[in-house]
């Protein structure tokens, strides 16, 4: 990985190059660790440390990209030479966003050294082994433990330079059994007080030991009980679907011409929220705009959007900070925080006369985005709730539901909450109960 200085240096490099044009430079540098293990042995250990420079050169009407993985003063400078000879034969196009300007220099760091310690390669391998140890004859454990570093940093033509220096941690495990039940779970943390590697192994072995002999029942409307990992696959799927101001200038989103109506329960709030620590702490967005903290849907009510430059010039409002270098989505939430309530899953479950309580969603689509329509089978625990008990494992099955009609027909939401992956940073989420929850298909 590269250190400050050193980055600062190339974006500076890039920028002199990119003269007489006004550039923008992002530096993506990581340190990645991981430790995989499948029929319950370690068998990879392997680090990455990867670079990546993505250059942009800005004429009035125009505008040129290019990604880079050398660094050197020679390879950035041949590089930037092409760039702005390419330039002069792009057509002339809608004008870019300007570049962002403000305090010129800011940098966050929020690294853990005691992070750093716990999750070498030697624990990452003693964490996973004691793990596997505690497995019953009969089950085997798959998954992966990853520790990561990273350097992001923005700097433009104004003078702009941003910097940002954070790590994390990852825990998947899949545990199946012999007859073919399988249990899952997964952690991510930015703190070393919110990883518990074994807890989390605990999950999938649990959830894998109740997986036995599934049942068959017919597809039709259920009770569910989401845990937390299906909600923040729901939720990743409707930030693409429709929380950016790109959908909804494109009249693509479920919230389109809805903003300001009560468009769910009122039980529901989420709330883009760089402030809070369950979440990827990159307070500026990859044009170096500062991240707002963003309430999306507050008590039901859609109150507001996500915008990167381009797309909040195109609708008439500043930026909120939420580039993440893909114009074709302009913008995207990174820190999505659910908001909870005051009864565990525990408890929710035990309240539950009939349902079916979903570990998490496999595949999932978008079929009708105006509608915030889904599909995706279940996977790794679907089990049938009796008088407040779980009775029985059943066979996966399809859901396909609009969450315009879901998320207003929600009974509860859990008081605890876990952070989920998401493709451009994470969720952090309760469980909920939903009433009248439509599967279309069931497994075998």
């Amino acid at each position: 990985m590269l250190s400050k200085e050193k980055i600062y240096s190339i974006i500076d490099d890039v920028i002199l190059e990119s003269k007489p044009y006004d550039a923008k430079v992002l530096v993506l540098s990581s340190g990645i660790g991981l430790s995989r293990f499948a029929n319950s042995e370690i068998h990879q250990n392997v680090f990455e440390d990867k670079t990546e420079i993505i250059i942009n050169i800005l004429d009035k009407t125009k505008s040129i990209e290019s990604a880079t993985t050398d660094y050197s003063k020679e390879g950035l400078q041949v590089l930037v030479a092409e760039m702005k000879e390419n330039l002069s034969f792009i057509p002339d196009g809608d004008v870019p966003p300007p570049l962002a300007t403000g305090v010129e220099e800011f940098m966050a760091d929020s690294y853990s050294t005691e992070l750093e310690r716990l999750y070498t390669v030697e624990n990452r391998c003693k964490l996973i082994k004691d793990c596997i140890n505690t497995l019953s004859d009969g089950y085997l454990a798959y998954g992966a433990l990853t520790y990561s570093e990273e350097r992001i940093a923005v700097g433009n033509s104004t003078g702009l330079k941003r910097f940002a220096r954070f790590n994390g941690v990852e825990f998947s495990a899949l545990v199946s059994s012999d007859s073919g039940g399988t249990g899952y779970a997964q952690m991510i943390s930015n703190t070393p007080e919110n990883m518990d590697v074994p807890s989390a192994f605990k999950r999938a072995k649990d959830k894998a030991e109740l997986n036995q002999n599934p049942i068959d029942i017919e597809p039709g409307a259920y009770t569910v009980i989401l845990e937390p990992l299906a909600v923040g696959a729901i939720l990743s799927n409707m930030a693409f679907m429709g929380f950016t101001g790109k959908s909804v200038l494109n009249q693509a989103s479920f919230l389109t011409e809805k903003l300001g109506e009560q468009v769910f329960d009122e039980k529901i709030t989420i709330i883009d929220d760089i402030t809070d620590k369950h979440t990827v702490p990159l307070p500026f967005d990859f044009e170096g705009e500062m991240r707002q903290v963003v309430p999306i849907i507050e008590k039901g009510v859609a109150t507001a959007l996500v915008y990167d430059g381009a797309s909040a010039a195109k609708a008439g409002v500043k930026t909120t900070g939420h580039s993440v270098n893909m114009p074709e989505y302009g913008g995207m939430p990174m820190n999505m925080v659910m908001g909870n309530g005051e009864k565990t899953l525990d408890k929710i479950i035990s309240e539950t006369e009939s349902g079916l309580l979903v570990t998490k969603f496999h595949y999932m689509n978008g079929i009708n985005p105006r509608q915030a329509q889904l599909t995706a089978l279940t996977r790794d625990g679907l089990f049938k709730i009796e008088h407040g008990k779980i009775v029985a494992a059943v066979n996966n099955m399809r859901f396909t539901e609009s969450m315009l009609k879901a998320f207003n027909q929600v009974e509860e939401v859990s008081k605890e909450r876990q952070s989920t992956s998401f493709y451009f940073g994470n969720c952090y989420v309760p469980g909920m109960k939903i009433n009248n929850f439509h599967f279309t298909g069931k497994t075998k």
